[in-house]
Order: structure tokens, then C-alpha cells, then sequence
């Protein structure tokens, strides 16, 4: 963090005496389950609750450094760890008019985490839970930035669901015992087989039931893999391993429900590996209703598909200059995410590196669309200067359509546009050093955003931003 940004955060924050390098022995406790009020996009009212009984660092919500019209900000009244950071995750949900943010928390020692749930209810009240073992004790892990994030999802019922530290793991699931009750986030040993999974994306379908698709390692180079929570039957089923091809790796990005019943999956492939730079952009439809797939223009899928099934899977093949191939240098793409118009046709958002040897953060910001019969208006959103971190959101709207992504200087960034007006980008949060955006619809004119900063007080410690973006 530059000097200016310690200045903006200290001027923000007014703790008298707060050490942003503080101890990692003195943070709160993984226990803790307290309310905070706050006043949305002001600062905390007391700089520390009466319920809050750590002995390390608190930092309350920060007000925002500048106002941006249609923005509200708040600092999610926790600490994140500095592992709190991934492209695929799916680290928010809502359901019952409240907000739940899942993260990655300091750990008792350098390098660990646990992992905490924060819901904010619709009065701005937050309140915080930890996941835990069967045995009711907290659950920690060593840090893998990239991996060991979490995924949360919320069926119909309020039953909250959370995938968690898995990379090359056997399941590691957990489920609360309550609806909307985080207090009591316990592992659970009902998920179907075994295997070695990593990358859990999950969402819950409009019916209340939650679809999870993530990669399994196990007997193979890594195959996409889809399963269903049945709301109604309270159970977990394996639908079908959905991709694989011998000598490459499916890394899941997102998932996408149609109004039709349809479930739309976005993907890309890795060579032989797992590897940070991916090729051959993918979508896949399933039906539930017939237990049929199918590519983008209807016509029936074989299962699993491979690279050598049918140029139909691929929204992005291998561009002018790329080939699949092991060197992570290269061109190539990394992170995407996919969003459904009123009728059903998808809008896909990636990050590309156009160049060979450009730099880990050389990635544009493009979006394609599915128009019926072509994928179409390929437009180049954001031209990068080694400078975009690994990250996505998308949402869309029959009028409008919103891309977000972050960059290193100007942090969270929303590029928007209408059929009748053109690309405007703004920067929805000076002075935070968000890097990573998670983000789901809150409603047509409304998106709920997870801004991850997850070093901006210390090399060990960040912050979690919720924001509100509105039209």
C-alpha cells in the first residue's frame, strides 16, 4: 500500500493509536458472534463494540474516501486474511433481504486461516460465524492463495451451504444447522463420493435448490463435475462428470440459471496440468427436466465432452498466435464469468493476455455475446498495462449490461453500457486497494459487489468491502 493509501485509511479510520502491523498472537477470536450496528456507508458508531472481545486489531467500516454517484461502500467490520483472493469463488449470496460475505480470516499464527461467514441484515446489522469441524471446534488451514477460498450458497429454506480449502481434497462441506444461522456452520459427510476436488462454484436455482460444479483430480487430469442439492429431498446427487480430455484440466469459472430451467456452465482448459494460464473458453447447457446436454445452438452434447468434440463448445477457441500449450507465459485466458439476457442468450466476460511474455497482470478485459445463431460483438472493455488482477463480475439486464474488474492503480473498476449508449467505465471505489470482485444481482437496477483487498493493512492482514451498485 502506497503512502497515499496509508494516509486515506488513516484519515478514514480515525482509530487513535491502531497498529495496522499489529500481532498476529492478539487477533479476535475465530468464536466470536456478535452484532455491529452501523450506518450504511458511514463509520462505525463506537470505534470498538462492548461485544467484541479480542485483544488484537478492530477495524470498523471505513467511510468512503470519495462519493461516487449510484455507490454505497462499507468495510465488512472484520479482517480478512491476506489468502482471501481468488478469480473462480463464489464468496457472497443473498437470501431473505440479508447479505452474507464468506472469507478467509486471520489465523492464530502467520500463514493460517479460519473461515468466518459475515451476514448483513437489511437494518445494516452485521453478525459473524465461523465454520466448524463435526466436533464443534473452529476450523483452520494453512494458506493457499488462489485455492483455499470459499464458495457459499443458500437453498430455499435458508440452509446455508459452504465449500471450503479444497485443493486436490476430498469434500470438505459444511452446512448450517439452522436456517440463515451461522452460528453453527458444521462439516458435513453428505456429499457423494470421494474424490480430489478443487474450485466449488455454487448458486442456488430460482426452484430453491443449490447446483455446485468444481473439478475432480481424482482417476484423471482433472474433470468438470456438476451435483445438486434437491431442496425438497434435503440430499446431495451427482448429475455426471460433464469434461474431460486426457492431457488437460478443467478449470470451472461460472454458472448461470435460465428462466427455461436450463443450467449454463462456463469453463476453460489447461495443458496436461494445473496451470494459471488456460485456452479454449467453453459453455455447456444442461437441462434438468429432460437430463439432456446441449451446446449453445440446441444441438445435442455428448457427455463428457472433450477438446476434440465440436468447435460449438467453444465461445473463445485459440486466438490468432495462441496455442495450448505448457508455458504459462504465453497468451492465453484467465478468469470468466457468464450472465443470462431476458431470453436466455449468454454474455460472457474474460480477462485475455493478448502478447507472449507481457507480464502475470497483462490481461485485457473482453466480452462476446450469443446472439441466437453466432457469438457476436467481441468488444475489448479494458486494455491492460500488466496491470489487472485476476477477477470478474458480470450482470445483466434486457437494457444494460455491467462488467466489473479491478486494476492496480484506480482498484475497483464497473465498464457499463445500454443497447443505445456506449461503454462508460468508472472507478467505483477511490482510495481502496480492491484487487478481487465477486458479484451477484440484487435486482434489475441493483448489484451486490464483494471487493476483496486483501493486503491493504498489512503483508498478513486486508479488509472486505460490500458495496452497493445502482442505475
Amino acid at each position: 500500500m502506497n503512502k497515499m493509501h496509508l494516509m486515506l485509511a488513516a484519515s478514514a479510520l480515525a482509530i487513535t493509536g491502531l497498529a495496522v502491523a499489529a500481532s498476529l498472537a492478539g487477533r479476535p477470536s475465530a468464536t466470536e458472534d456478535e452484532a455491529i450496528r452501523v450506518v450504511p456507508g458511514k463509520p462505525a458508531a463506537t470505534p470498538i463494540p462492548a461485544s467484541f472481545s479480542g485483544t488484537g486489531p478492530y477495524l470498523p467500516l471505513a467511510a468512503a474516501a470519495a462519493t461516487v454517484a449510484g455507490v454505497i461502500e462499507e468495510r465488512m467490520p472484520r479482517n480478512a486474511d491476506a489468502s482471501n483472493q481468488a478469480a473462480w469463488w463464489i464468496p457472497l449470496a443473498i437470501h431473505g433481504g440479508s447479505h452474507y460475505f464468506a472469507f478467509d480470516s486471520p489465523g492464530a499464527t502467520v500463514a493460517t486461516h479460519e473461515v468466518k461467514v459475515g451476514r448483513r441484515d437489511a437494518a445494516g446489522v452485521w453478525t459473524f460465524g465461523s465454520l466448524l469441524k463435526a466436533d464443534g471446534t473452529v476450523w483452520s488451514q494453512t494458506d493457499d492463495p488462489g485455492h483455499y477460498q470459499p464458495t457459499i450458497a443458500i437453498d430455499s429454506d435458508g440452509y446455508i451451504h459452504v465449500w471450503a480449502d479444497m485443493h486436490n481434497n476430498d469434500w470438505r462441506y459444511f452446512r448450517s444447522s439452522a436456517p440463515g444461522d451461522i452460528s453453527d456452520l458444521r462439516q458435513r459427510t453428505d456429499m457423494p463420493g470421494h474424490g480430489q476436488f478443487t474450485y466449488p462454484v455454487a448458486k442456488t436455482a430460482p426452484n430453491g435448490d443449490v447446483w455446485l460444479f468444481l473439478r475432480n483430480r481424482s482417476g484423471s487430469d482433472g474433470t468438470g463435475e456438476l451435483y445438486r442439492w434437491t431442496n425438497a429431498a434435503n440430499s446431495w446427487a451427482k448429475i455426471s462428470g460433464f469434461a474431460y480430455t486426457a492431457g488437460a484440466v478443467v478449470y470451472p469459472d461460472d454458472m448461470a440459471f435460465g428462466s427455461d430451467g436450463t443450467i449454463s456452465l462456463a469453463w476453460e482448459w489447461a495443458k496436461t496440468m494445473p496451470r494459471a494460464l488456460r485456452h479454449y473458453g467453453s459453455y455447456l447447457r444442461y437441462n434438468p427436466a429432460t437430463n439432456a446436454w446441449s451446446y449453445m445452438d440446441g444441438t445435442a452434447a455428448t457427455i463428457p465432452v472433450t477438446l476434440t468434440s465440436s468447435p460449438k463448445l467453444f465461445f473463445l477457441p485459440l486466438q490468432p498466435g495462441e496455442t495450448f500449450t505448457t508455458d504459462e507465459t504465453l497468451q492465453g485466458v484467465q478468469s470468466v464469468k457468464l450472465a443470462l439476457d431476458s431470453n436466455n442468450r449468454p454474455t460472457i466476460a474474460y480477462r485475455y493476455r493478448p502478447t507472449d511474455g507481457s507480464g502475470l497482470k497483462n490481461f485485457d478485459v473482453w466480452r462476446i455475446r450469443w446472439n441466437g445463431s453466432a457469438w457476436v460483438d467481441k468488444e475489448k472493455i479494458y486494455t491492460a498495462n500488466n496491470d489487472v488482477p485476476a477477477g470478474l463480475g458480470l450482470t445483466r439486464t434486457a437494457t444494460r449490461v455491467r462488467i466489473y474488474f479491478a486494476t492496480d492503480s484506480g482498484g475497483l473498476q464497473r465498464a457499463a453500457r445500454t443497447a443505445t449508449t456506449p461503454w462508460v467505465t468508472t472507478a467505483l471505489a477511490p482510495g481502496r486497494d480492491i484487487e478481487r470482485v465477486n458479484v451477484t444481482p440484487i435486482d434489475d437496477a441493483n448489484d451486490l459487489i464483494y471487493g476483496g483487498a486483501p493486503t491493504d493493512i498489512d503483508a498478513n492482514t486486508g479488509s472486505v468491502y460490500w458495496l452497493k451498485s445502482t442505475d
